[in-house]
Parts: structure tokens; sequence; C-alpha cells
């Protein structure tokens, strides 16, 4: 399990990001109408401008479990619901949404810094809280330890030749795309110390296309190696992350 915090200003791109994005699925929730993005920030902003000097109130964390970890709706919501209670989110609102887009199981967990108290959790060392909190789950849980398993994903020992890099790059892509990488350019200086190279394709106009990746002398194009990875489809992907960091309201 791995767990990345974000502190965001406002509800609505954040809301948007895990609730809209393709397969996503509602899990849980505690104070929060769920009938559409719209409704579901309504309802955080009504708690959270209780304390309006309060201007960062967006806790999101993302939790990433490894690829032969089986993970079921329930064992993700009772995580979920561990999380909550140990971080300091007991009483508060909060959203629970599994994104079912790729391979790469993760939940997203948006939670309200104002309880309905008008008490405010701090983010004070929230990232190394998390990543520690995680440590303790996955292992009451019996789950892949991360810190001794930075598994890329799919076992590549049995795959050879051209299949193995296409899988390779697709996992590199992936497990930056899943970290919260923000840019096409940011893409390209991470996959390049990863030894892969990225292409892009473009108009007369300057307007890019298309996208190809390059690792020991073989290339592939982006939609080739997984349909998620086509030109648009990974711009949209990049531009989420960008929203959902930013916290951009609706």
């Amino acid at each position: 399990m791995i767990g990345k915090v974000t502190i965001g200003k406002t509800f609505g791109g954040c809301v948007h990001y895990v609730m809209e994005k393709d397969w996503a699925e509602v899990l849980n929730e505690k104070g929060v109408r769920i009938q559409s993005t719209i409704v579901a920030t309504q309802d955080f902003n009504r708690i959270r401008w209780q304390i309006p000097k309060i201007q960062t109130a967006v806790w999101h964390t993302s939790i990433s479990f490894a690829y032969d970890d089986k993970v079921s709706n329930e064992l993700m919501r009772n995580i979920a619901n561990e999380y909550v209670n140990r971080i300091g989110l007991k009483d508060h609102q909060y959203l629970v949404v599994r994104h079912n887009d790729s391979r790469h199981q993760h939940l997203h967990i948006v939670a309200n810094r104002i309880g309905y108290d008008g008490s405010v959790t701090t983010d004070k060392w929230c990232k190394n809280r998390t990543a520690r909190l995680c440590d303790h789950l996955e292992q009451e849980y019996q789950l892949t330890i991360a810190r001794q398993h930075r598994s890329k994903g799919l076992s590549l020992d049995k795959i050879t030749g051209k299949h193995r890099i296409k899988l390779e790059i697709r996992q590199t892509i992936q497990d930056l795309l899943d970290h919260g990488i923000k840019g096409m350019e940011l893409l390209k200086r991470k996959l390049s110390r990863e030894g892969i190279e990225t292409r892009l394709y473009k108009r007369q106009n300057g307007k890019a296309y298309g996208v190809s990746f390059r690792k020991d002398g073989i290339a592939f194009k982006g939609s080739t190696i997984h349909r998620e990875l086509s030109y648009n489809k990974l711009q949209k992907q990049l531009d989420l992350n960008r929203q959902a960091d930013r916290g951009l309201g609706l």
C-alpha cells in the first residue's frame, strides 16, 4: 500500500476528479450526498465555511495497492474507514471512491478538515503520518509490504522480447500517472530517466495529436500499448491530475 496526500483549497475539482473519472465507484460516504458532484461539493462547503479562515480545508488521500493483492470493495471500505479514524478525521465528512480504470488497484478519500463541531484536523506531517499508517494497515490486513516489494505490476518473469518491453513501458507510465504526474514535459523527463523515450506527433499548426514510446530500440504507439495511453486520453489523465492537485473549483 502506498498513500499520497494532497491538501487543497476547494472541493469542486477534487470531487469532480474522483467521482467523474471513467469507471469510478463510490464505496462509502459520510455526511455527503452522492447524487452529483455539485451536490457533494455543496455538502462539503456547507461545513467548511463554518471556519472561513481555514483556506486549505480539502484532505485528499489516494491509496494504491500492490498488483498481486486481491482487494475487494469490502476490504477497501474497511481500510478507508481505519485510515479516516486513525488519521484524525473520524467525526468529519468524507467520500471514498474506487477507481477501476486500470489494473492498478487504488482508492481515493476526499475529506473535510473541518469537523461538524468546528474542530480542525491538523495537516502537519500528513504525508509521513499517512506513510506510517499505510505500513501498519498493510500488515494488519496481510497485504503486500510496499516498502519491501516495489512491484511494478504483472510478473515479467515469463514474458520476453517485444511484449516484455511493451509491458515495462505501460507499467512505468501507469505508476507515474497513479502518483500524480501533472504534465507531458515532466512525464517525458521522468520516463527518460527510466530509459524510455517519448515522441509527440504534431500537425503543421504545432498541435500534438499522437504519442509513441521507445525503449531498447523498440517503439510503440501509445494506443497500441494500452487504449488509455493514446495521446488524447493520456493528456486527459495529466489534466485531471493537475486539477486534483490544485483543487480547482467547478
